[in-house]
């Protein structure tokens, strides 16, 4: 697919694009205080200071590098109950024995009734070993039929049974469900998919600047899963994509922390850096063309595509499910996710179609990465 000049122009001006129409009064609350090595944000409502470089500690959680992260200033820890099957609650909780207080601790259900939702707290809790959580989200809530009048009572009864001290939402489509989650008005935090390759999308900036606007926390997550470890053979800066791409979403004043994951504490140490280092044109270069590299397979999560395909396929969460493989290596998190789209969907093959209904305006080559997705995952 070839590019109009417009979103060339677009993708060379990343630097400066996150804060456009984001300036407020906020601003000023939203870079709150700073220590040798880290910097803390203004968590929204809440009033919680939160580094700006926080740990999605991941299914499988390294003990070594959330005491070290503690070590280095990072205060804000996310997990959630599906992870590992309740594997990364456990290990968190071990790995945060003796240091609870200084931390932030956020985990997520998928739980749809009351019963689930009290049902996931309790075994989180026991899994964290701790009597209370900083915040609950609805997990993975994309569009607002999933963010249900039950599920919405039901986080506010744990709220005020000291269970959570804040309760959010984990959306991948945020413009879908901002508006719902303001006229709720009982939600502090949303955390949703916001990077370099993403972020910039008219209507995500748009919603996350309703959000910010209504004082509602915003955490992005999926920061550097598209340019993890990359660095074009022009550019001599060794391994420090993920860095470059933290940096470019802390931009935004409207982001208070950021979850990437991290597998060695050499990844966390540099990931730390971003939250002193500016953001320059080199940067600005490698994140550019390693945006361009991917084009083709890197799915942006723009929910264009939604609803369009004739045989109902969820192409945006396919995709999503693959880059976790092909982005972020790892297949077991690929595979789960894949097994929990419904037996007509994961029955449907792209292949068996001549040619595709969908186009992607971002340039994605949908009919053969789909196709892939439903070869490997099954």
């Amino acid at each position: 697919m070839k590019l109009d000049s417009s979103r060339r122009k677009f993708l060379k001006a990343g630097v400066v694009l996150p804060i456009a129409g984001l300036v407020s009064t906020h601003s000023v609350k939203a870079f709150s205080d700073t220590t040798d090595n880290t910097t803390y944000r203004v968590l929204g409502k809440t009033g919680l200071k939160v580094s700006g470089v926080g740990s999605g500690v991941g299914i499988e959680p390294d003990p070594k590098v959330i005491a070290r992260a503690i070590e280095l200033g990072v205060n804000y820890f996310d997990t959630a109950r599906g992870y590992g099957n309740g594997k990364s609650e456990q290990i968190t909780g071990d790995a945060l024995k003796g240091k609870r207080n200084k931390v932030i601790l956020a985990t997520k259900t998928d739980g749809k009734t009351k019963a689930d939702i009290f049902k996931d707290m309790d075994e989180s809790l026991k899994a964290l070993k701790t009597d209370y959580v900083d915040i609950y989200h609805l997990h993975s809530r994309d569009t607002p039929d999933a963010i249900t009048d039950e599920s919405v009572e039901a986080c506010e009864i744990l709220k005020k049974q000291g269970k959570t001290c804040f309760i959010g939402v984990s959306t991948h489509d945020v413009h879908a469900v901002a508006d719902t989650i303001i006229e709720i008005g009982k939600f502090d935090v949303v955390q949703t998919t916001y990077s370099y390759a993403i972020g910039g999308a008219p209507l995500r900036q748009k919603a996350i600047a309703k959000l910010y606007a209504a004082d509602v926390g915003i955490v992005a997550m999926k920061v550097i899963i598209a340019v993890a470890g990359f660095v074009p053979r022009d550019i001599n800066l060794p391994e420090e994509g993920p860095l470059a791409a933290i940096k470019w979403v802390l931009l935004n004043p409207a982001i208070s922390t950021t979850v990437p994951y991290v597998k060695n504490i050499k990844e966390l140490e540099m990931n730390v850096r971003a939250m002193k280092e500016a953001y320059t044109p080199q940067d600005e270069k490698m994140l550019y063309i390693r945006n361009e590299e991917i084009r083709p397979d890197y799915c942006r999560m723009c929910y264009e595509c939604k609803g369009k395909c004739p045989n109902s396929v969820p192409v945006t969460d396919e995709l999503r499910f693959l880059a976790y493989y092909d982005f972020g290596g790892n297949l077991k998190q690929a595979k789960e996710n894949f097994r929990s789209l419904s037996e007509q969907i994961k029955g449907v093959r792209c292949s068996d179609c001549s040619s595709c209904a969908i186009e992607c305006p971002n340039g994605v080559d949908v009919r053969n990465r789909l196709i892939r997705a439903q070869t490997l995952l099954t």
